[in-house]
This record gives structure tokens, C-alpha cells and sequence, in this order.
């Protein structure tokens, strides 16, 4: 069993819990607010951009030019077609999101760069592989068999169950597969499970 393969059982319980957020329900049976939806589209932003750091940090510390190469792709994609879609998202949704929304949920970007900082190359590795593997799971059952409502909503759910989102998902498995036998499995699994109960609070904060 692959590393990546070891993570994704080691954390099944904690995965499950995410799959079933109030968030993931409600857009799922397209029942959200649309003020909750409008803190959502604020939050993500923001968490966005520190995504955008992580896969800098991890250009800067790739070990080879494969793995330079897929995180700059994920530097440009996070700064062009994410970055796109919230400018014009939040300029079409019909109620403005809440003051302090952003704030709310600080808990996953602060989490995720005391963890980079902490643990570098791999701890940004397994970080991102938690959160994409959480997101590629919900958003292509959302988009399969949900109700997802037309417009941004499925526009965003659709972004994050296509091939293009598939492939960066196994992009970021294959890292951690390839990461040194000297980091213990234990490490990692920490990093991953963290990182999905910070996703959980962080999804959580939607609702205030």
C-alpha cells in the first residue's frame, strides 16, 4: 500500500465527518442561503490565496522538476481561473456577503502555514492532498447526483470534479508517495488529519 493509500485509511473516520458538513449537505441538495453562500465565496477567497502560498513554498523547495513544475501550474491556475471566478461570483451574487466573514474562518489558513513552516516541502504536500482529496469527493458526487443549483454554485462544483481537478489530485498523491522513508508515516498522518478538521471548522464558520 502506497503512502497516499496509507493516509487516505488512516483518516477515513475524519474524512467522513467532512463529507458530511452542514456546507457539503446543503450546496449539495442546493439548499443553501444565499447569504451563506456570499460568506462562502468571501472565506474561499481568502483561503485561495493562501493556497497560492503553499504551492510557492513548494516551487521553491521542489525536489525535482516534475514536482516544480505541477505546482507552478497550481500557482497559475489559483491566480487565474480561481481568481477569475470569485471576482465574478461575488460581483453577481445578489446579496453581499457579511461583515467579518473571512475572519471567521482564519483557522485554516492559520493552520495550514504554521504547518508549511513546520514541516516544509512534505507538510505542504500532504496538506493539499487532504484538502483536494476532501474537495475532488464531495464536488464530483455533488455534480453526479446532487442538486446543485445552476450559475456559480455548479460552476464551482464542476471546477472541482472535471479531469483537469482528477489529475491534480493524483499530482499531489504521487508526491507523497515520493516523499523520503526517513519522515514517518505517523507525521504525516497528522498533517492530514489536521488538515481536515481544519477544513471542518473552517466550512463550519459558513454559518457564522
Amino acid at each position: 500500500m502506497s503512502r497516499s493509500e496509507r493516509l487516505l485509511r488512516a483518516a477515513a473516520q475524519v474524512m467522513e465527518r467532512a463529507l458530511r458538513m452542514r456546507f457539503v449537505t446543503e450546496v449539495t441538495a442546493g439548499t443553501i442561503s444565499d447569504a451563506d453562500y456570499a460568506d462562502y465565496l468571501e472565506i474561499e477567497a481568502a483561503f485561495v490565496e493562501t493556497a497560492t502560498r503553499l504551492h510557492g513554498l513548494a516551487v521553491w523547495s521542489a525536489p525535482d522538476r516534475t514536482a516544480l513544475e505541477r505546482n507552478a501550474r497550481a500557482v497559475h491556475a489559483l491566480t487565474t481561473t480561481q481568481a477569475d471566478y470569485f471576482r465574478e461570483a461575488r460581483a453577481a451574487w445578489p446579496v453581499p456577503a457579511r461583515p467579518g466573514a473571512a475572519r471567521r474562518a482564519e483557522v485554516l489558513s492559520r493552520y495550514a502555514l504554521d504547518v508549511a513552516r513546520e514541516g516544509g516541502y512534505p507538510a505542504v504536500m500532504t496538506m493539499l492532498f487532504a484538502a483536494e482529496s476532501l474537495y475532488l469527493t464531495w464536488c464530483t458526487r455533488a455534480h453526479e447526483h446532487g442538486a446543485v443549483p445552476d450559475g456559480a454554485m455548479s460552476a464551482w462544483v464542476a471546477l472541482h470534479a472535471d479531469q483537469a481537478f482528477r489529475d491534480g489530485v493524483r499530482a499531489l498523491a504521487a508526491e507523497v508517495d515520493a516523499l523520503p522513508d526517513d519522515i514517518p508515516q505517523e507525521r504525516l498522518t497528522r498533517w492530514f488529519t489536521g488538515m481536515l478538521e481544519a477544513e471542518i471548522a473552517f466550512h463550519d464558520a459558513v454559518f457564522g
